[in-house]
C-alpha cells in the first residue's frame, strides 16, 4: 500500500486531462497571441450622426465609442461624464448606463415627450409616465436624474440585480397619506456646500472637492465651478485659506532655510573632559558620553530625549528652538 507522500507525488506529476482550446485566453498567451493584436471592426449604426453628438446633433468635444460609430458629448450622457474623461469609452447602446445606479430615491408620474406614434393617438406630445429618481455612482445629489420606467424594463434582462434594487425600493416606499407628506427624497442640505477641501484645474474649468452639509467625508465629490456657482462664500473662504497657507508655508520655508544655513557652519566638537560651564566636580565617563550624544544630535538637528536605565528623563534637546532643557530626577 503506497504512502500518502507517494500518492501526492504521482498526482502532481500527472498531466492535465483536458486539452487547451486555441480560442481560450490562456492558450492565446501561451502561443504569443493577443486579443489587442486582432483586427476589431466597429459596429456600424445606421442612425449614427457623422462628427456630431447622437443626442443633441451638435459637434465639438465628442466622445467616440470604441465598439460602434456613436459619438456623444459628455454632458449629453445619462449620467453625464465628468473630467477626467476615460480613454476607452463605450456608448449607452453598447453598455447600459443603469449599471451605474447607486440607489433609487423616489418614483412618481412625470410629464415627458411622447413618441410620434403615441402623439398621434393622444393628440399631444406630452404624456405622463412613471419615472424613478436616481442617484448615480461617483456623483453628488446635485446630479440626480429622473429615468423612465421603460428604461428599467429594457435593462432587466441585461442587469438582473437592477430588478432587485427596484423591488427593494418599492418595499421601502412610504405607505399612507401622512407618510407621503413627510417624505423627502433628497434632503435640501445634501445639495448645500459645507466646505471646500481641494481644487484642481481641468482643461475647461476649475473643479472643487466638496464636503456637503449633513454628509460624511466619504461622500465628498469633485464638482465643477459652474455647478456650485451659487456658493461663492464657500469658494472665497477656501481661496482665502489657501492664500494664507501658501504665505505661511513660504515664511516657514524662509525661516528653515535661514536656520539651516546658520547651523551648517557649526560643526560637532566632542568633549574629551568635563566642560568648564559645569562646575562642582567632574562628569563620569558615561555622563560625558551622554553629553556628547546630545551635542551631536543637536548639530544634526535631531530631536532626542536622554534617559537613564530606569526611564527617568535626564535631558531633552529641541534643535529647532535652539534650547536644551534639563530635568531634575532626584
Amino acid at each position: 500500500m503506497s504512502s500518502l507522500v507517494e500518492r501526492l507525488r504521482v498526482r502532481s506529476d500527472s498531466r492535465p486531462r483536458y486539452s487547451l482550446d486555441e480560442s481560450d485566453e490562456e492558450s492565446d498567451l501561451l502561443f504569443g497571441k493577443s486579443k489587442k493584436s486582432e483586427d476589431f471592426e466597429k459596429i456600424v449604426r445606421d442612425d449614427a450622426k457623422e462628427d456630431s453628438c447622437n443626442a443633441c446633433g451638435e459637434s465639438g468635444n465628442l466622445l467616440v465609442c470604441e465598439t460602434c460609430t456613436y459619438e456623444y458629448h459628455p454632458k449629453c450622457l445619462m449620467p453625464r461624464l465628468k473630467a477626467p474623461l476615460p480613454t476607452a469609452w463605450r456608448c449607452p447602446k453598447c453598455v447600459n448606463p443603469l449599471n451605474d445606479i447607486e440607489k433609487i430615491l423616489d418614483c412618481e408620474m412625470r410629464p415627458t415627450v411622447a413618441d410620434d406614434g403615441d402623439a398621434s393617438k393622444l393628440g399631444s406630445k406630452q404624456i405622463f409616465v412613471k419615472q424613478y429618481l436616481v442617484k448615480w455612482k461617483g456623483l453628488s445629489y446635485l446630479h440626480c436624474t429622473w429615468v423612465p420606467e421603460k428604461e428599467f424594463i429594457k435593462a432587466y434582462k441585461e442587469l438582473p440585480r437592477l430588478r432587485t434594487k427596484v423591488n427593494n425600493f418599492r418595499k421601502q416606499m412610504p405607505v399612507g397619506n401622512s407618510s407621503e407628506d413627510d417624505f423627502v427624497p433628497i434632503r435640501p442640505e445634501y445639495t448645500m456646500v459645507d466646505r471646500i477641501l481641494a481644487c484642481r484645474q481641468d482643461d475647461q474649468e476649475k473643479e472643487y472637492l466638496v464636503k456637503w452639509v449633513g454628509l460624511n467625508y466619504d461622500e465628498c465629490y469633485w464638482e465643477s465651478e459652474s455647478d456650485i456657482a451659487s456658493f461663492q462664500q464657500q469658494i472665497e473662504n477656501f481661496n482665502r485659506l489657501q492664500s494664507r497657507y501658501r504665505k505661511l508655508r513660504k515664511q516657514k520655508s524662509n525661516v528653515r532655510d535661514g536656520f539651516d544655513s546658520k547651523n551648517k557652519s557649526k560643526e560637532f566638537q566632542q568633549f574629551e573632559k568635563s566642560p568648564e560651564f559645569l562646575p562642582g566636580g567632574e562628569l563620569h565617563p558615561y555622563q560625558l558620553e551622554g553629553l556628547n550624544f546630545l551635542r551631536f544630535s543637536w548639530s544634526k538637528q535631531t530631536h532626542v530625549i536622554l534617559a537613564d536605565e530606569m526611564g527617568l528623563v535626564c535631558c531633552e534637546v529641541f534643535p529647532t528652538h535652539k534650547t536644551v532643557s534639563k530635568t531634575e530626577v532626584g
